[in-house]
């Protein structure tokens, strides 16, 4: 089976096709293959002209901070035009040429302050640009006349990747030496990539539609997932240091307190998505 996708040379989407390679038949639309995702005549001719029954969608502007300087600009804006318009151009392109959708999205989807895990059926309102452009995206999915999904992850990681993630950021700093401070008021759901491409699997065999979060099994703050590393790699404790987001954010795109995200219902799929500790 053929997949058409974006942001196949990305930390998740490059680990994907390793990974289902001999599965599926990736055929890649990225800047790497010299496509904007924004630039919507060349989206719609690639698209409409690619045999793929199913579009991967996974590119997107996910530095935060970055995302947060765009705001001033709006809709002119980088953020904007990739996360949102571009992803009209994709969604368009697939209603015409009869594709179904995989969007790839975020838990900064939501703002944070519900007590409880979130799960698919909670009202997303985003407090930073970034996660605002993403449920832009998501909004126009919805709306659209699709068959599609949507893949919720939070904070992947995997073992080997050009770009560091925050995982082998802490292994690197710890193993250095480097004094950590870590903040202890954020609660987040990593995501092992390698159960993200299972997922990914499953959701297309079983031709899966609707919102799933797609994400790992264990709620930890960027303190106790330091603490995690430390113990795993033999790392040493003494070097982590608690601090709170207030502290660590000054003067950078607010961050939700409670981003524990619930994963019942695609586990139920029959995937088994890790703890962090497993991962």
């Amino acid at each position: 089976m053929k997949i058409l996708a974006t942001g196949l040379s990305g930390l998740v989407g490059s680990r994907i096709q390793e990974l289902l390679k001999d599965k599926y038949q990736f055929e890649s639309l990225s800047r790497t293959t010299g496509v904007d995702i924004s630039d919507r005549q060349k989206v719609f001719s690639l698209i409409s002209a690619s045999e793929a029954p199913l579009v991967l969608h996974l590119a997107a502007k996910t530095d935060v901070d970055g995302c947060q300087k765009d705001m001033a600009q709006g809709t002119n804006g980088q953020a904007w035009k990739i996360n949102v318009e571009g992803t009209k151009n994709v969604i368009n392109a697939c209603a015409r040429s009869g594709k179904k959708l995989i969007y790839v999205s975020t838990d900064f989807v939501f703002d944070g302050k519900k007590e409880k895990p979130y799960s698919e059926e909670d009202a997303p309102s985003p407090i930073n640009w970034y996660g605002q452009t993403k449920f832009e995206g998501e909004k126009i999915v919805t709306a659209s006349s699709l068959n599609y999904v949507i893949l919720r992850i939070a904070y992947p990681y995997r073992a080997i990747f050009s770009k560091k993630d925050f995982v082998r950021t802490l292994i690197e700093k710890l193993g250095n030496g480097e004094n950590l401070h870590l903040i202890t008021d954020h609660i987040m759901t990593p995501t092992f990539v390698d159960d993200l491409s299972s997922a990914l699997e499953e959701i297309i065999n079983k031709e899966s539609l609707g919102i799933f979060h797609a994400v790992g099994s264990q709620f930890v703050s960027p303190f106790d997932a330091g603490a995690i590393i430390a113990d795993i790699f033999g790392l040493d404790k003494n070097l982590l240091q608690k601090i709170t987001r207030e502290e660590f954010f000054k003067n950078r795109a607010p961050r939700p307190f409670n981003l524990a995200l619930k994963n019942d219902k695609i586990q139920k799929l029959g995937i088994k998505m890790k703890s962090f500790e497993e991962g």
